[in-house]
């Protein structure tokens, strides 16, 4: 039940972000109730707060790690079975530049963005197969889908670190983060082809002149498998830069006439 109390007073890390020292007044509003259970004793309990005090910042999705890992040996400090104090501190200062880096790298830099093409391909399509009506259906995709990974992955992460303690680490540094990153950027370019497909459907090119590579190949069907095949070959190209380069692409194609 504390677990689950916890959990959700995360969600205030940085409701009172600062310049000077960025999250520290959430990490302290997050970890108080423990320290209340922990350190009955008053003095005890205001020591354990001020080796909070001091300036920390971190991705707000990976946070739960640190906090589950500090309150295991905040845990241990009250018990007696840990003699050096400065280990929360130390577990803080450690764990939240990596933890940063990987929350930054995947949610912020891949999942969002990738998030973000399929519900502009849910626009074209309900332009393209249904009607102006259900455009309502992009950002309500984008809320669910977004929002279910990331809370899954902070209960869960909260859950397994208190387990797991420090063999979290070990557990963090296996994970094939940028194999995953790779892999939704690919996916990430396939969507975007099709939205760029269902678009050019939808809204049709520039007027087409009449040529003889118009009689022997149908333009939209170059056009697509072109954005397709660079799409392919340049799939390391970052998603949005390629999108950009599709829609211009298409315009001087649909320009000269071909």
């Amino acid at each position: 039940m504390i677990k689950n109390f916890i959990f959700l007073r995360t969600f205030f890390l940085q409701a009172l972000w600062n310049f000077e020292r960025l999250q520290n007044v959430g990490f302290l509003y997050i970890l108080y109730p423990v320290f209340k259970s922990l350190y009955k004793d008053k003095e005890k309990r205001k020591e354990a707060l001020l080796r909070h005090i001091g300036f920390f910042n971190t991705n707000p999705y990976m946070v739960n790690i640190i906090i589950a890992m500090v309150i295991n040996a905040e845990n241990n400090i009250a018990l007696g079975q840990e003699k050096n104090i400065k280990k929360p501190e130390m577990i803080k200062s450690v764990m939240a530049g990596p933890t940063a880096a990987i929350g930054d790298y995947f949610f912020w830099g891949t999942w969002r963005p990738f998030v973000s093409f399929i519900s502009i391909l849910m626009i074209i399509l309900s332009m393209n197969m249904f009607s102006i009506n259900f455009l309502w259906i992009a950002p309500v995709i984008f809320i669910v889908v977004y929002n279910i990974v990331h809370l899954a992955f902070r209960y869960w992460s909260l859950i397994i670190s208190f387990r797991l303690n420090e063999k979290m680490i070990k557990l963090i540094s296996k994970l094939e983060i940028k194999y995953i990153v790779d892999i939704f950027r690919i996916i990430g370019l396939v969507v975007i082809t099709l939205a760029i497909f269902f678009y050019f459907k939808t809204f049709g090119l520039i007027p087409v002149i009449d040529s003889e590579l118009h009689k022997l190949v149908y333009p939209d069907v170059l056009i697509y498998g072109a954005i397709f095949l660079i799409s392919f070959l340049l799939g390391r190209i970052r998603p949005v830069i390629m999108f950009y380069f599709a829609l211009i692409f298409s315009f001087i194609l649909g320009y000269l006439g071909i």
